[in-house]
């Protein structure tokens, strides 16, 4: 009970960090990439994202010849189907030709009207017998037997043609099931997979479905599967890999800097801290946003550098002055607050952002500096104190700034740098810049753009709060555009099914149906067909007054629900300006993959430059009330220019293309940067014997190098967010920490 009664707060912290772990681990982690796009592009990208070729599983298989290719894919499908991977392919009807005829009258529009007139002409009518007629002695002669008797007119091709023009939207050819290309030996076919998009479990068995599948090939031949769940995978296994390195990397770090500067047991629990933070900060952005993304889970190695640099500068100050642990941390209480406040204030400014794993990065930050916060002042002193000054064998080797001229002189260089690689830098334009990819990922990536190209066509989503109206609108945008969608014609709103099936019993009146039998009587007996040959297509003509039954969502589904409110019909269109020039906004969204990589770049530089401005203005302000001198407040934002100016120019001279949101580390330059210019500001400022021990210099670059470990680390990830992080991070606080070191001292012994 003693026990427990000494180290209370300790036990107490340790539990909540305990609970909140295993909370974590009864959570969702998710990695989505709508959760890294802003507000403004957000509805564009979702629509992309769940249009129907995007939630396929897309099988592709590749060989040297169109027959070799054909039979895998057959074979491949079935297998597939027998290990419960996909959903089999639904047979809508053994009888295809009857089942167009049957949804001909729901869209028998004044087109298809013109089309139908043009097949009951006397040439039309003695042309297709004659044309069936040649065909029932070739080996297809029991299927056109059947087409015969069924549909003389062969009224169920305008329906087939309709269907066949959708095909004709992507790169290749749409045959007996699957899209070829390269004359037939590039084959893919589109399945429902049994696992949702975000499903990495349901990933991996898929990969290890393909990987097995794949050892019995031939050689040459190639079988692979795309779409979200390729990508989730990709992107679950880098991230995965990263996470591990990252930690022994970050702790291999940090163990260097503790034996360099601490060498002692209390400093320990320094690094302790980073452990107690980081599971609250992630529970609460658990509860807040119902999941995590996995971007912000490897945020959390960020968190660990900035976490243990309250506990670093109370441990420095508590081990170079008297044991009289009150006053030393009345002392160095405004400055660690005003840290807390610049650091705090960044992220506010980052929640601030449309884009949500940026708001997830503030709340998990800002949850886990204030935890370290309190953590150091009023639970870890009493560990720190009790140990003489002169056993403590940390790193006291002095430090020497500049001379007001050579500072001069740096900061001018690193400005003209800074300014030289801010209009040469470049900018990762593309949305695979959001995803991380093995090369072999790449290289079927290569093989699946020759089916599917993103250049080349686009999505034009027509918009409605109801199924219906969504299906109305897509009608309506048909009508503006010189030619027709495809999808208008084949699935249409209830009010346009009343008109066509009005439009379809008007147009077989009695004395037609007459003139038609008599028509198609005289032709057959020119070719020696029975008169009774015809007669279950004139017993189907005359049912005709029902309503049509035909739902053509079995073969596919153009009509997704977004929402409860929100319905939208896809059309596979032409990347052409007329089409995006029908789109409002509104009631229609045009998509492209150039266009949406140009509204990308766009949102994200909006964003960063808004979250930027905030973060700069909240903090002159958190400085102002602390230091409430101008020069002084002006001076803290040294090392943050010149940082910024290191960080660009390192940039631009490496020819580094930057990951848009590698922008976003700027506003958390600004509160890191300005952390060690008030350090070096408040040691100044007490100007008597007892500022070096509180503030020493040591304790900044103890604190900053643990930055630097935490932060800076992320440039050895794979995943390509975490690491144009890491990168910026590397090298804009590595500028600031040297900025401060060494040229702010200098500016402010002859400015102040």
């Amino acid at each position: 009970m003693k026990f427990f009664r000494r180290h209370s707060k300790l036990v107490g912290v340790i539990g909540v960090a305990a609970l909140c772990l295993a909370g974590v681990f009864c959570g969702t982690i998710e990695e989505n990439m709508l959760a890294l796009v802003p507000q403004r592009i957000k509805r564009q990208v979702q629509l992309f994202e769940h249009s129907p070729l995007s939630q396929k599983l897309i099988v592709i298989v590749s060989s040297a010849t169109d027959e070799q290719t054909r039979q895998i894919s057959q074979q491949l499908q079935q297998r597939l189907v027998e290990h419960q991977l996909i959903d089999p392919p639904r047979p809508v009807t053994d009888n295809m030709v009857q089942y167009m005829l049957r949804a001909l009258p729901a869209r028998f529009s004044p087109q298809v009207q013109q089309m139908t007139e043009q097949k009951l002409t006397e040439k039309s009518v003695a042309r297709q017998l004659a044309d069936f007629y040649e065909q029932l002695f070739s080996f297809q002669s029991f299927l056109v037997a059947q087409l015969l008797k069924q549909d003389p007119f062969y009224l169920s091709g305008i329906m087939f043609d309709k269907w066949a023009q959708i095909g004709r939207r992507a790169s290749g050819n749409y045959e007996e099931g699957f899209l070829s290309a390269r004359g037939g030996t590039l084959q893919a076919g589109l399945y429902d997979a049994k696992s949702s998009v975000s499903d990495w479990a349901g990933a991996g068995r898929l990969q290890r479905f393909f990987t097995e599948y794949q050892a019995t090939l031939p050689d040459g031949v190639r079988a692979f599967f795309m779409g979200g769940l390729r990508y989730t995978l990709e992107n679950a296994a880098l991230i995965k890999r990263d996470l591990g390195w990252l930690t022994l990397a970050g702790l291999t770090c940090l163990s260097g800097i503790f034996l360099w500067f601490f060498r002692t047991k209390r400093a320990l629990l320094i690094y302790a801290l980073a452990v107690l933070v980081l599971p609250p900060a992630a529970w609460v952005t658990q509860l807040l946003f119902g999941h995590i993304s996995a971007i912000t889970l490897g945020f959390g190695s960020v968190v660990v550098g900035l976490s243990v640099d309250y506990a670093i500068y109370v441990y420095f100050a508590l081990q170079q002055t008297s044991p009289r642990v009150t006053d030393t941390l009345r002392r160095i209480r405004p400055h660690l607050l005003c840290n807390f406040l610049t650091s705090a204030l960044c992220f506010v400014a980052l929640l601030c952002s449309s884009v949500e794993v940026f708001k997830q990065l503030a709340v998990f930050a800002l949850v886990a500096l204030s935890l370290a916060w309190w953590i150091s002042l009023y639970v870890f002193p009493p560990y720190f104190v009790g140990q003489a000054v002169q056993s403590a064998p940390v790193y006291t080797r002095p430090v020497r700034p500049l001379s007001f001229r050579n500072a001069c002189l740096i900061s001018v260089l690193l400005l003209l740098f800074g300014v030289w690689g801010i209009s040469h830098i470049t900018y990762s334009q593309g949305l695979e810049s959001l995803n991380s990819t093995s090369a072999g990922f790449k290289q079927d990536k290569q093989l699946a753009d020759e089916l599917f190209s993103a250049d080349k066509n686009a999505l034009l989503f027509a918009l409605g709060r109801t199924k219906e109206q969504a299906l109305s609108n897509n009608e309506q945008l048909a009508a503006k555009l010189p030619s027709a969608l495809p999808i208008s014609e084949l699935f249409v709103s209830s009010r346009t099914q009343i008109e066509n099936e009005a439009r379809w019993r008007e147009f077989w009146n009695v004395s037609r149906r007459q003139d038609l039998r008599l028509l198609l009587s005289r032709e057959a007996r020119k070719k020696g067909f029975k008169a009774d040959s015809f007669d279950s297509f004139w017993k189907w003509l005359g049912q005709t007054d029902q309503e049509s039954d035909v739902d053509f969502s079995m073969l596919y589904n153009p009509v997704l629900q977004l929402s409860t409110e929100l319905y939208a019909v896809v059309n596979v269109v032409p990347n052409e300006p007329v089409y995006e020039q029908a789109a409002d906004g509104q009631t229609a969204v045009f998509v492209s993959a150039p266009h949406l990589q140009r509204e990308l770049v766009a949102g994200v530089k909006q964003e960063a430059v808004r979250v930027f401005c905030l973060a700069l203005l909240f903090n002159l302000i958190a400085v102002w009330a602390v230091f409430k001198n101008f020069k002084e407040t002006l001076l803290c934002f040294v090392p943050v220019i010149l940082g910024g100016c290191v960080l660009f120019g390192c940039l631009a001279a490496g020819k580094i293309q930057v990951n848009l949101f590698g922008l976003i580390f700027l506003p958390l330059l600004v509160g890191l940067g300005i952390d060690y210019a008030i350090f070096q500001l408040m040691k100044y400022r007490l100007q008597s014997h007892t500022a070096a021990a509180v503030y020493p210099t040591q304790a900044l670059l103890a604190a900053g190098l643990s930055t630097l470990a935490g932060f800076g680390v992320l440039v050895l990830a794979k995943h390509a967010v975490l690491f144009m992080m890491g990168l910026c991070a590397l090298l804009g606080i590595g500028g600031a920490i040297g900025a401060a070191v060494w040229i702010l001292p200098a500016f402010r012994e002859r400015i102040v």
